[in-house]
């Protein structure tokens, strides 16, 4: 049985005590994935001398989002990561970029003590910041501890101690032996002064001063963001690598929930490209010269999760949760919501983590089943009462939100739908007893990613990603992440276990559509590990 992007025997190749990168290289139709080497190196691909954008009339690209920030803290949850800006805005220790390796970028070199908990980084010594503040290991050991005392994000949660070194070396630590946790530390730990950051007044809530290439001009919360290219930004060209190189002078970011009105702007010329467009927005613009998209399955599926507070009676009814999966056609969603641009889940985790097993596709995963599910529902506890679904606000939410309501109708089940913004969502996310259950798109480069995100009932204040405190599942976990447990056999069991129990429903994996309008002479797109355009990044021919 092969598991999904990497095989068995390569996986436990890549799984030594000494991994530090990936297994990876992968691309948007198979998503194959071989194995990498043990540490990081400085090399990188030739960036081009011109890569640049020159031919826009005002000198500024114009992008259009979903994703909204309402601060520019770097001390962020999971909520909005995927933020076309934030790794423009902010630079980490390491970039994972589309091919699924670990490229350098603050950090010049890492590797693993034999113990497989202790790594040693070291930074380059000549990093500054916007305002020529010089970064030290003292910088980032502090920024590991801010975001570890923060406890927003569960990555954070499984570092024992950073220490300094040197000037410019330190030491980390893991708690546990989980494939892919120090990775993550190297791919979150958002590079800024501490001097800085506690100069500023607000906690970078309004204005960043970081080592990243760009600096913001202009922040209008939840609305706009312009960026301008640093004319002395710090690394050497030769070592920047295309994942995060800054080929446009100026970007200027623009918030459009609604999907008719990102249509209208793409075709007014108000936007030059849009992240993530609406797909049956995306629909009107298929065959069209003056558009060029690109689609490619996303990381992050739609997922249904189940709140496990004691208080809502949910928690206990697996047969109430059941029944509203069966009652659910994932297939209706693709069509209705998704335009087509989708495949139904069979784990609540998308299909291009390291780890997936394939044989999951062949499942008889909660399929489309009315009858079944008004006889699970006959066996719970449910009488009636309005069951309360949260999500976000944005037009595919309410579309597939109002879908699951109708569905849920059908059986007999009562919803009442509490769209959220995004500060509102971020807020009460974690705590299980506003809800009964929540719509999430949550991913993960590797399952193990997905599982400590939401089902670590250590990670979070609250217990899990839902107020659950599931012990048994937690030692499932703790036992399957280590470099030696992560074999199809353990991985098939946390799946099965979560799948038996219904915690998590994966719903629909979409399809990312980028797209922009042809003029601007995009003629190379870069990616993010995520699938997105990386538009700052990117080669164009003008």
């Amino acid at each position: 049985m092969r598991m999904k992007r990497i095989t068995a025997l390569a996986l436990a190749g890549c799984l030594t005590a000494s991994m530090l990168t990936a297994c990876g290289n992968a691309n948007s139709t198979s998503g194959a994935a071989s194995g990498s080497a043990s540490a990081a190196t400085t090399e990188t691909a030739e960036v081009p001398a011109d890569a640049g954008l020159h031919n826009l009339s005002d000198g500024v690209l114009d992008i259009g989002t979903t994703i909204k920030w309402d601060s520019l803290t770097p001390l962020r949850s999971q909520v909005g990561n995927n933020a076309p800006w934030a790794y423009q805005v902010y630079e980490t220790l390491a970039v994972l970029n589309y091919d699924k390796e670990y490229k350098p970028q603050v950090a010049k070199n890492w590797s693993a003590q034999d113990d497989g908990l202790t790594f040693d980084v070291e930074i380059y010594d000549y990093v500054t910041d916007s305002a020529g503040n010089n970064i030290t290991a003292n910088d980032i050991v502090w920024m590991i501890n801010l975001s570890k005392e923060a406890g927003l994000k569960p990555c954070f949660s499984k570092v024992e101690s950073a220490t300094a070194t040197g000037d410019y070396t330190l030491q980390i630590k893991m708690t546990q032996d989980m494939v892919g946790a120090f990775e993550a530390i190297l791919t979150n730990t958002f590079v800024v002064s501490q001097a800085a950051y506690e100069a500023s007044g607000d906690e970078f809530a309004t204005q960043i001063v970081s080592t990243a290439p760009y600096v913001i001009t202009e922040f209008t919360p939840g609305s706009t963001m312009t960026i301008e290219k640093r004319d002395d930004y710090w690394q050497d060209p030769e070592l920047v690598d295309p994942s995060y190189a800054a080929n446009v002078d100026k970007i200027t970011y623009h918030v459009i929930t609604e999907a008719s009105q990102a249509g209208i702007a793409l075709e007014t010329g108000e936007l030059d490209g849009f992240m993530t467009l609406d797909a049956n927005t995306a629909n009107q613009f298929v065959g069209n010269p003056d558009f060029t998209m690109i689609d490619t399955p996303y990381i992050n599926g739609y997922q249904m999760f189940f709140s496990g507070d004691p208080s809502r009676a949910i928690e206990s009814d697996v047969n109430l949760r059941q029944a509203i999966c069966y009652a659910i056609d994932c297939e209706g969603l693709i069509t209705g919501v998704f335009a087509g641009y989708g495949t139904k889940m069979h784990d609540s985790a998308a299909n291009t983590a390291v780890g997936y097993l394939e044989k999951w596709a062949e499942e008889d995963y909660y399929p489309y089943d009315p009858e079944k599910a008004k006889e699970l529902l006959a066996q719970s506890n449910y009488n009636g009462e309005e069951l309360v679904l949260l999500a976000g606000s944005n037009s595919t939410s309410q579309r597939l939100t109002q879908m699951i309501q109708g569905y849920l109708a059908q059986v007999g089940i009562n919803v009442t739908l509490n769209l959220a913004d995004q500060a509102l969502l971020t807020s009460i996310r974690l705590d299980g007893s506003q809800y009964d259950m929540f719509i999430n798109t949550v991913g993960g480069d590797w399952l193990a990613d997905h599982w400590s995100t939401r089902y670590d009932m250590n990670a979070y204040a609250t217990g899990d990603a839902c107020a659950r405190h599931d012990e048994v599942l937690a030692e499932m976990l703790y036992s399957t992440w280590t470099k030696e447990g992560y074999t199809e056999e353990n991985i098939d069991a946390v799946h099965a276990y979560i799948r038996d129990n219904m915690y998590g429903f994966g719903m629909v994996q979409p399809n990312n559509i980028d797209i922009w309008r042809t003029e601007i002479g995009l003629t190379e797109p870069i990616r993010t590990n995520k699938g997105s355009v990386n538009w700052a990044a990117s080669v164009y021919n003008a």
